[in-house]
């Protein structure tokens, strides 16, 4: 048996312990044999499985994956040897664009030596064997988002596996809107472990032999220059998670953007939140928590990290225009954007605009009307709007912006 199994095996039996003296502490009784076998059936189904070897080798295949992996523009405000994390719980918390989020920020770990983080995911993403096995392999965990606050015992679950996870030293990622934001904005971050988190460490933190001292939430921005999931997201922006088959997904990503498509991927690291500092400055919720307000802070700083493509623009001044025109000429268009690029440069906080390598107005348009978002006229001197939904939902991206730094 591998050294990586044989911890999965340490993790699993850990969280029964802890499993079982939690309850014992509500009924003055113990799991008998059976009943802690069921437990770690169960805790099994949850925890995450991380094979070396498998994260190693997507390090090299990530070009024949992802071809956007020479065109991420990192900017991190973080020393990661500062994070100390044998002394602190270490918690990653990006914004949620696309189901390949977490492949991005996994090869961006390795590339600067740093361990894949057990990572929060929804029990769509473990549709069937296939990519039940890919996403354990990469460090996800499966969360029921509908059982979490209600169900006592799979709370408990929950609960067990990620602290036996954090006194194994695994550092933890969430993705706290839950899941991708169908409009293009920035969604509300959700208290979601983050309370469980909070609970683990004061129980711990006067643990002399754990000697574990503070929680570290590392604030992660994220965006796309084009979103491989965009069709699937804009089909309908009321839908809910739906079930996805990663191995499709990657087939699809094919058929649907090329290399030449997505032209840029940010990922912005950003300053971390103490957890004894904001409590030494903050008054807690009602319930005692703080949880609810470090999220607030989180996001924050993810939004202050958010860049704009310079792609995006194009959709907000089509956007615009769409309101007004059928047929909107490409003249009134070129004009608009030159006025929408200039209002954003001298916006007073500053969002950072990236404009991505060899990009040209004419090429973006035309690879608008290759995917049907737009179609030309016969002279091409004016288009029309294909795909509203999916102009409103890059349009938001700069719009939600603007809207977050006025407040």
């Amino acid at each position: 048996m591998s050294r990586k199994k044989y911890r999965l095996r340490d993790i699993l039996n850990k969280a029964a312990e802890l499993y079982d003296l939690d309850q014992f502490s509500k009924t003055s009784q113990n799991l008998s044999r059976s009943q802690l076998k069921t437990i770690k059936k169960e805790l099994k189904d949850i925890a995450a499985n991380k094979k070396n070897p498998l994260i190693k080798l997507t390090k090299f295949l990530k070009p024949l994956i992802l071809p956007t992996d020479k065109r991420i523009t990192l900017e991190s405000h973080l020393d990661f040897s500062q994070l100390h994390q044998k002394k602190n719980i270490v918690m990653y918390m990006p914004n949620h664009k696309s189901h390949l989020d977490e492949f991005m920020l996994g090869f961006t770990f390795l590339e600067n030596k740093l361990s894949i983080p057990i990572t929060a995911a929804g029990e769509n993403l473990f549709k069937n064997r296939t990519s039940n096995f890919i996403m354990k392999s990469y460090g996800a965990f499966k969360i029921r988002r509908d059982k979490y606050s209600e169900d006592e015992h799979y709370s408990r679950l929950l609960s067990s596996y990620l602290s036996a996870s954090v006194l194994a030293g695994e550092q933890i990622m969430s993705f706290q809107e839950g899941t991708r934001p169908r409009d293009g904005k920035i969604g509300l971050f959700r208290k979601g472990i983050i309370g469980t988190i909070e609970k683990l460490f004061n129980n711990i933190k006067d643990n002399p032999e754990l000697e574990i001292e503070d929680i570290i939430f590392v604030p992660i921005a994220i965006n796309w220059s084009e979103n491989p999931d965009e069709k699937k997201i804009t089909i309908d922006t009321n839908t809910k998670a739906e079930d996805t088959d990663l191995i499709k997904r990657f087939i699809n990503l094919k058929k649907t953007h090329s290399s030449r498509d997505i032209r840029g991927v940010f990922i912005g690291i950003g300053e971390p939140v103490s957890y004894n500092q904001y409590i030494a400055s903050h008054n807690p919720a009602e319930n005692g928590s703080y949880a609810i307000g470090i999220c607030n802070q989180v996001r924050s700083r993810v939004v202050n990290m958010m860049p704009i493509f310079k792609e995006h623009l194009l959709y907000s001044s089509i956007q615009f225009l769409s309101k007004y025109n059928k047929h909107i000429k490409v003249e009134d268009f070129q004009q608009l954007l030159l006025v929408t690029q200039k209002v954003i440069s001298n916006y007073e906080d500053n969002i950072k605009v990236i404009e991505t390598d060899g990009f040209s107005v004419e090429d973006r348009l035309e690879l608008m009307a290759k995917r049907d978002i737009i179609k030309f006229s016969e002279d091409k001197l004016s288009f029309d709007v294909l795909n509203p939904n999916l102009i409103d939902y890059y349009a938001n991206h700069v719009t939600s912006l603007t809207e977050e730094r006025d407040r």
